[in-house]
């Protein structure tokens, strides 16, 4: 298939929600949290690719993190692959994004990847040091925090929130903006995690900070997500110690497409 195969790409709806489901499943997004994403207005965004007969053969799903749309999810069935199904999906949705507002869109690189080439083309500007992501999964203590039931999304942690660092973060906010200084991360709910912009601690023996603070701001996740430097092995080992997971499997950089401020065109 190609450009002029017929099919269209629409934004998807909770009545999509079965399709979706059937054509493929994202790690750790359970059909009732896939129902919530497609019902959540400008939080999520899912975009579809469908042929004449109204069948479902691609889709690209993306979250609002902070001031950027993070697209994070695409799948095309063999078909359609090599046909430009993923770049008509993700077009659109960086055009959903300027639509709704949102300061640019974001991506995950791993710059060794042939995904590389697909960022190139979106023009995402991988910026700061190669990072690795890692997971810590709350304490299953039958508990949650002050955040249990939350209806957010989304969310920032402040410096009030992680306690005061006498030195630099160990991964400042990936997606700053306006250099408010009482913000040190968003936080973005990704299936059961939530998934964090920076790391605002100075040293790993402060994560359980991080860890509490998510905790008590989110609602039903069971795990946080944050970025650490690739090139910090001491921390790396430390994590693993305590049954941390790495999700990366190569080194990556948070790449960024920011768009132009719009400003009032003079009288």
């Amino acid at each position: 298939m190609n450009a002029d195969d017929g099919c269209t790409v629409r934004r998807l709806t909770p009545d999509d929600t079965d399709e979706i489901y059937e054509l493929i499943t994202f790690d750790g997004l359970s059909a009732a949290r896939l129902a919530a994403e497609l019902a959540a207005g400008d939080d999520y965004h899912w975009v579809g690719l469908v042929d004449p007969a109204g069948r479902l053969r691609g889709v690209h799903r993306s979250l609002r993190w902070g001031s950027h749309l993070m697209l994070k999810g695409v799948f095309v069935e063999k078909s359609v692959r090599g046909s430009g199904a993923v770049l008509r999906l993700a077009f659109a949705l960086r055009e959903l994004a300027r639509d709704a507002g949102c300061a640019g869109i974001a991506a995950w690189i791993e710059p060794s990847k042939p995904e590389a080439a697909l960022a190139r083309v979106l023009r995402l500007r991988a910026e700061g040091s190669l990072l690795h992501r890692f997971e810590v999964r709350f304490a299953d203590d039958g508990g949650r925090g002050a955040g249990a039931g939350s209806p957010r999304n989304s969310g920032v942690l402040t410096r009030q929130a992680v306690g005061a660092a006498p030195g630099a973060p160990l991964v400042g906010d990936l997606l700053r903006t306006d250099g408010a200084g009482g913000i040190v991360a968003h936080w973005v709910i990704d299936g059961r995690r939530a998934v964090l912009s920076g790391c605002p601690v100075w040293t790993v023996g402060l994560l359980d900070r991080v860890v509490s603070a998510v905790r008590d701001q989110v609602g039903d996740v069971d795990a946080v997500e944050f970025p650490l430097p690739a090139g910090d092995l001491a921390a790396a080992l430390v994590l693993t110690g305590t049954g941390a997971r790495r999700l990366s499997r190569t080194p990556i950089r948070l790449g960024r497409c920011d768009f132009p401020v719009r400003r009032p065109v003079p009288c």
